[in-house]
């Protein structure tokens, strides 16, 4: 074999038009965010709107630091391929191949003909079996930062066996995972049906003979389509605007010749149930006829009861993952927004050292005697706890204590009452009943950045934004709360 053979292979004497080929690397939007491939080839280009954070681009810089450091401990004569695309980086790869370098990291793998190339992470040469290269072969080794192999990492390890396999007159039977602390292999075999599924998806997208349905507001899908997502779901009111309502469901409903909650509102309770059944039927009923009206709307025969004592606080935890570097991850930040004094309090980390007294602040804040609810939305909290009680065991009595004076304020609300929302949380809840967050577009993940930005450098304005943020979330509960006790019944509180 020649390079100028091999570059036929990959090219197919054809030239590289990247939108009408396939990406390995889009393996994970097919499964999971099939609307976002649709807006890459359908929306308008000016809807595009570039919102990748700092934390984005930092979790970026971690996979390739992790990629870097596993190819130089298991692979120290790997040879990196430059430039990093093109022609020449194609050709640079399949000289590498022809000399039987014994492992190539970055290659890049074409198949034009196919419709899909890509780039890989690493080929490792194996002499166990020939191919057209030579009396060896290579085998494709896929790194992620992740601690459990996905569907996507295998489908994508696929895609690059199968170009590699055309490449080298050789397909090998398995493909190599590299998890941060495992290694899977995954055979092939198993692979073939669902690879050839997501190309069939992916044409039929690209073709417009599917429009995948998008997801819940307000994260529709992500950077640079949810804005534009966001606001094509709302202006056609789509029906995934239902809270609780399921996409069997939707697609009954559209089958019918519903697609869009207002012509929902002239139906009967009785005509939706007969297309989705009395639970579901309700369900879409009652959450439309809240969307109708502006309002919540209390649950047949129901009555908000929140539990409630002589002390109402509402809490919320910031954590920190193993993005940053060196830190493992903690709760870095307990707030509480305290009902009877009108005031936040917080409890501050410097580290993950520092989680345990922040843990025993609280408890002493909260103190005993079961005079305190402790308002949280969902059981992020409550899961957070649990894990806090392993890490710091002298602590779980105190936590447990803790524990039994929560209440998941969104459980009781949500069987309480239909709200005019895509989902309950609080991002969604908290805005219906006129609340709104201060600093518009910051996020966990950005309050997360700004805690590292602390921890690192002392960065005090950064630390100001990620307490703000935090102070906000409590503060949305307790306005939910009083919002909704004083709409539909119920102890209000102060």
């Amino acid at each position: 074999m020649t390079v100028e053979e091999l570059m036929q292979r990959a090219t197919g004497g054809q030239r590289l038009e990247r939108q009408d080929l396939f990406r390995p690397s889009l393996v994970y939007r097919v499964l999971h965010d099939p609307f976002w491939i649709w807006c890459e080839y359908h929306a308008p280009p000016s809807e595009a709107v570039d919102e990748t954070s700092r934390y984005d681009q930092l979790k970026w810089q971690r996979g390739i630091e992790h990629e870097q450091a596993w190819v130089r401990e298991h692979f120290p004569d790997a040879r990196p391929v430059v430039p990093d695309f093109g022609l020449e980086a194609l050709r640079n790869t399949l000289q590498m191949l022809l000399e039987g370098a014994p492992a190539i990291y970055q290659p890049q793998l074409w198949d034009l003909a196919g419709g899909t190339y890509g780039k890989g992470d690493l080929l490792v040469r194996d002499d166990s079996q020939p191919s057209d290269l030579g009396p060896y072969h290579y085998r494709v080794v896929e790194i992620k930062r992740a601690r459990s192999l996905q569907p996507h990492h295998a489908l994508q390890a696929a895609f690059y066996n199968r170009i590699l396999g055309k490449t080298q007159g050789y397909v090998p039977v398995a493909v190599t995972v590299a998890l941060k602390d495992a290694t899977e292999q995954v055979p092939i075999a198993a692979t073939g049906k669902e690879v050839e599924a997501v190309l069939a998806t992916w044409r039929a997208i690209r073709e417009g003979t599917i429009i995948p349905e998008p997801g819940r507001p307000p994260d529709v899908t992500e950077s640079p389509w949810r804005v534009y997502g966001n606001a094509l779901v709302a202006r056609r009111k789509d029906l995934v605007l239902l809270a609780g309502v399921g996409s069997r469901e939707r697609e009954r409903l559209r089958a019918a010749g519903i697609h869009g909650i207002d012509a929902l509102w002239e139906l009967r309770l009785e005509e939706i149930c007969a297309i989705l059944g009395d639970r579901s039927g309700a369900q879409a009923y009652y959450v439309a006829q809240a969307y109708r009206s502006g309002l919540p709307v209390l649950k047949p025969g129901g009555q908000l009861q929140i539990p409630r004592a002589a002390r109402h606080l509402y809490f919320d935890f910031e954590t920190s993952d193993d993005v940053h570097p060196t830190e493992p991850p903690h709760v870095y930040l307990i707030g509480v927004w305290d009902a009877e004094r009108q005031g936040y309090v917080r409890f501050l980390a410097r580290g993950a050292a520092d989680e345990g007294r922040i843990f025993a602040e609280f408890a002493e804040y909260v103190g005993g005697g079961g005079e305190t609810r402790l308002y949280h939305w969902s059981d992020y909290e409550t899961g957070q706890m649990a894990q806090v009680m392993e890490r710091w065991p002298h602590l779980a009595p105190a936590v447990r204590r803790i524990l039994s004076s929560c209440v998941d304020l969104m459980r009781v609300i949500k069987a309480a009452v239909y709200l005019p929302v895509p989902t309950f949380s609080l991002k969604s809840v908290a805005p219906a009943f006129g609340f709104r967050w201060r600093q518009e577009g910051f996020d966990a993940f950005e309050s997360m950045v700004c805690y590292w930005e602390y921890l690192d450098g002392g960065n005090a304005p950064a630390l100001a934004q990620a307490l703000g943020y935090n102070e906000d979330d409590c503060r949305a509960m307790w306005h939910v709360d009083r919002e909704l006790t004083t709409r539909v019944g119920g102890q209000p509180v102060p």
